[in-house]
């Protein structure tokens, strides 16, 4: 058999008892080497009616040798247990069936010879008139459910010896006597195990730590592998939905500060720099609008709810409840008052200044169209009825109401609000202040079917797409014989081949298409025309992150803001922003000549930055938060800039020879030092650097050097020159942050070899420390004595760290531009700058490239053509957490490289969390619990 005893019980008041009697049963006399001494069928699962359930039942009762009954009143009045009963009766081991009392009383009747049922209360109808004599039964009834079950309670090993002896099918005194020796066997063998134990104990222990730094190594590469995968899922997601895009970029740095990952957050904050914020509706998104300034967003949707938003998406500034979907919204021109009508006739006014609401009274017809007269709170509406209704400022009934011919597709305020113009899929028609239809036209204007019409916010512009074109008109030019002179309405792209879900147009020159891949901006090239006509050129720009959107809309006047919907989500874009990490700082520079001349630019230790750049004459700035310190006008170039350890001084290698020392006053700088350097053929100072022992060091381009004392006095003041390096050929170098170290192409390159050295050489000494062969051409180099560290661009695209007490090569990575390098002075970054004005970020460490962004186009430099790149200087702050660029006949502006500023930047962007079902999708255990941009509450 497969079981010793399958054993019968009531769960409701004995499970804790069948436990314990299995569990001693398995071990009473157990082989001291065997598992255990028997099995013991228990059903410890809640039983339910499920007939598939009796037929596993019914087979372990066949398979069972003996049945141990627990008798007790809750299993007499059990079904279950009755029918176990009953089936072992009828069993042809029916004889081997063992009574366990564990409550309730049991009566013998003698004279009977049965059970007596009046008096016995725990015995289920299947055992009456079983017994043909009085059985041996063990009484548990002295076990409490919370007894523990233990074999060395006398009482207890007394009732399993009892159990066990049939079990086993020997006498009660032998199996307790073989109990006994098992045990006794089983103790000589766990002292010989512990004695094995202890000598195995430094061996365990050793793989024990082993075993641990492995299981620390996998999970480390664990969560290496996911913050890979979800750097790499952030960057897939970024085209269309940048949203989620930018969370899951946060939890994969949350999970692991890799390259990848860093990598990942940058790119998120660059990815599409003219969208603002999400925000997120109750439900889909029916209708939008957005105030002439940067005041107001309002959003519909079609359970009837309209939400404004402050322009930002930082704050909720009002609500409005209606019933039917919104199926269109306006500002007034003032951006007080926010109209929305709906697809049940209702239309209704909220003044965001009083939050007050006035619902109007219409008809029941869908109202899709509504406008504000300029500069007036009179509003027009025309519903889906045919129906042109005009409202006053306060009222609530309208002032004026006429039936049109048709149903109207848009309306819009002509003559400066004197006229409504009315477009119809047919024609248009033109009335007056009084709702007096003064002209109509019956020329069609929209195709018939398979179009997308838009109407620009105030009504100005019209138009429509059909398949890969547009076609794009003026209002004021409705019922002309030249309809189609577009006029401002003039941004007519060559469509992407991919499908169109939405339109919207400007009042001025942009056009914004919503595709299957995501949004497409065009704006048309102004021209010089009298009547304001564009002329014709016109700039597409791919404005990624947002899936395909179904609702779009510009601001009204220059359309500098656009407003997308897609479901839920609306993303708000301001054309005119520059990104996440971009500042500007109002600082432009005019281009010198026609040569390329980039501004010189420094940081000093405060957070000061030096700049020079200018004309026909020369400007020396000091730009700190608090104060612009301005030098005066030079006639010649400042080449370097360099400020002292202290940043009280500023030091200047100009185009004439000299270094001069300046000092900061509140608002200007005063020059307090000049040092006429000896004039060498062929070569000009270039570069500057201060040490801490007060001296200046200043590089010309053949390499070598001149030692100034700023203290100096005398006439001419002495310098300590270390002669010429090479006459015939400009070398590139570096100096050292403080002055200590040059790192200079060698003489060794010169010998028509492919690969280019670097030396580098201590100052003022100028003793060799070593050279090193770079491998390729030298295009760039940067040295940093804080970092020990020399970076060169070979080849024009390869950039390689060096350790400069080693001279052996850490890294290199392909892709670097030339054009112009720097190095974070924290020891975090490198950028390089390439020649059209891509700004590569490295992380210093690894040589991953993070992302690149461009310095903007300088549109009035003179010499654009050789690239912005060329143009611009860049430097790091001291702190490293900011980077400076000036560009020639372009401007000053910071980039943020702290991943706290971008962290900051996303979830100022975002505003929710990953969605249970994205967790779900994307996220492992290994992520974690990790929250990113937990949104801001609704009060």
């Amino acid at each position: 058999m497969r079981y010793a005893a399958f054993i019968s019980y009531s769960h409701e008041a004995d499970i804790h008892r069948a436990q314990h009697v299995r569990q001693a049963l398995h071990t009473f006399a157990k082989p001291w080497n065997s598992l255990r001494a028997l099995r013991v069928f228990l059903d410890n699962a809640a039983l339910s009616a499920d007939p598939a359930l009796w037929t596993t039942v019914e087979q372990a009762l066949g398979e069972s040798e003996h049945l141990i009954f627990f008798a007790s009143p809750q299993s007499a009045r059990s079904p279950w247990v009755d029918r176990e009963v009953a089936w072992w009766r009828h069993s042809p081991r029916a004889r081997k069936l063992l009574l366990v009392v564990t409550g309730g009383e049991l009566y013998w009747d003698h004279a009977r010879g049965d059970f007596d049922p009046a008096r016995s209360t725990c015995l289920p109808p299947s055992l009456y008139g079983f017994f043909e004599a009085e059985p041996r039964w063990v009484d548990l009834r002295w076990m409490g459910e919370d007894d523990s079950g233990d074999l060395r309670d006398p009482r207890f090993r007394a009732c399993i010896a009892d159990l066990a002896a049939p079990l086993h099918g020997r006498p009660k005194d032998e199996l307790i006597g073989e109990d006994i020796s098992q045990r006794r066997r089983f103790r000589r063998f766990r002292q010989g195990m512990l004695a094995g134990i202890t000598a195995l104990a430094v061996i365990a222990s050793a793989t024990a730590v082993y075993a641990f730094l492995q299981r620390n190594i996998a999970q480390h590469q664990a969560r290496i592998a996911t913050a890979r995968q979800l750097a790499a899922t952030a960057a897939n997601l970024s085209g269309d939905d940048l949203e989620a895009a930018s969370l899951l970029a946060l939890q994969g740095y949350h999970v692991a500060k890799t390259p990848e990952t860093l990598s990942a957050l940058y790119q998120m904050t660059i990815r599409s720099p003219h969208l603002t914020k999400f925000v997120h509706s109750d439900a889909k998104v029916t209708a939008l609008a957005l105030t002439p300034s940067a005041r107001y967003a309002a959003v519909g949707t079609e359970k009837g709810s309209v939400t404004v938003w402050s322009a930002d998406g930082t704050r909720k500034a009002g609500r409005l409840s209606l019933s039917g979907g919104v199926s269109g919204l306006t500002f007034s021109g003032d951006g007080q008052l926010v109209a929305a009508g709906t697809t049940s006739g209702e239309v209704a006014v909220l003044d965001l200044a009083s939050h007050k609401e006035r619902r109007l009274s219409g008809g029941t017809e869908e109202v899709p169209h509504l406008r504000f007269r300029p500069r007036s709170h009179v509003l027009a509406t025309a519903d889906d009825g045919g129906e042109l209704r005009l409202y006053g400022p306060d009222g609530r009934d309208p002032v004026s109401a006429v039936a049109m011919d048709t149903v109207p597709v848009d309306l819009a305020f002509s003559d400066n609000g004197t006229k409504i113009a009315v477009i119809y899929m047919i024609g248009s028609a033109l009335y007056d202040g009084k709702l007096r239809r003064l002209q109509a036209w019956t020329d069609p204007v929209y195709p018939g079917d398979a179009h997308f019409p838009a109407v620009s916010p105030s009504g100005t512009c019209f138009g429509f797409a059909k398949y890969d074109s547009l076609y794009l008109g003026s209002t004021d030019a409705l019922g002309h014989l030249d309809i189609d002179r577009p006029g401002n309405c003039a941004a007519q792209p060559t469509l992407p081949d991919r499908e169109i879900t939405s339109l919207a147009l400007s009042d001025s020159n942009k056009v914004a298409v919503g595709t299957s891949k995501g949004l497409t901006l065009a704006l048309a090239e102004a021209s010089d025309a009298e009547d304001g006509s564009t002329s014709g050129k016109v700039s597409v720009e791919e404005l990624p992150g947002v899936k395909e959107p179904s609702v779009l809309t510009f601001s009204p006047g220059s359309g500098d803001r656009l407003a997308s919907a897609n479901g839920r989500t609306v993303a708000l874009w301001d054309l005119n922003r520059s990104g996440l990490t971009m500042h500007h700082h109002n600082v432009t520079m005019q281009d010198s000549t026609e040569a390329v001349s980039p501004p010189s630019l420094a940081a000093g230790p405060d957070g000061a930055i030096a700049l020079s750049y200018g004309s026909d004459d020369y400007t020396l700035s000091v730009m700190t938060p608090e104060d612009v310190a301005q030098g005066h006008q030079n006639d010649s170039v400042y080449y370097g800039l360099a400020f002292s350890p202290d940043g009280d001084n500023l030091y200047t290698v100009s185009s004439n020879n000299r270094v001069d020392t300046w000092v900061r006053a509140p608002g200007s700088l005063k020059r307090v030092a000049t040092h006429k350097v000896p004039l060498v053929a062929d070569t000009r100072l270039t570069d500057v650097a201060a040490r801490r022992d007060g001296r200046v060091v200043a590089l010309r381009t053949d390499g070598s050097t001149v030692l100034v004392d700023p203290s100096a006095k005398g006439d001419p003041p002495q310098v300590e020159d270390s002669g010429t390096y090479d006459f015939e050929k400009d070398h590139q170098g570096a100096l050292g942050e403080d002055g200590t170290l040059l790192a200079v192409e060698s003489e060794r390159s010169l010998a028509n070899t492919p690969a280019s050295h670097v030396d580098l050489l201590e100052l003022p000494s100028r003793r060799r420390m070593r050279r090193i062969g770079l491998g390729g051409a030298l295009s760039a180099l940067a040295v940093s004595v804080r970092t020990h560290s020399l970076f060169t661009v070979i080849d024009e695209n390869v950039l390689q760290s060096w350790d400069t007490r080693t001279g052996k090569l850490r890294w290199q990575s392909d892709g670097a531009g030339y054009a112009g390098i720097d190095i974070d002075p924290s020891g975090h970054w490198i950028a390089t700058v390439s020649g059209d004005g891509t700004v590569w970020f490295w992380d210093s460490a690894t040589g991953g490239r993070l992302a690149g962004v461009d310095i903007p186009f300088a549109a009035g430099s003179r010499a654009t053509s050789l690239g912005t790149g060329w143009q611009s200087s860049i430097a790091f702050s001291d702190d490293g957490k900011q980077l400076w660029s000036a560009t020639e006949g372009g401007e000053l502006l910071s980039w943020d490289m702290t991943t706290e500023s971008w962290i900051k930047g996303l979830c100022g962007r975002v505003s929710r969390e990953l969605s249970p079902a994205e967790r779900s999708r994307y996220l492992t255990s290994v992520s974690g619990d990790y929250q990113a941009c937990t949104p801001p509450s609704d009060d």
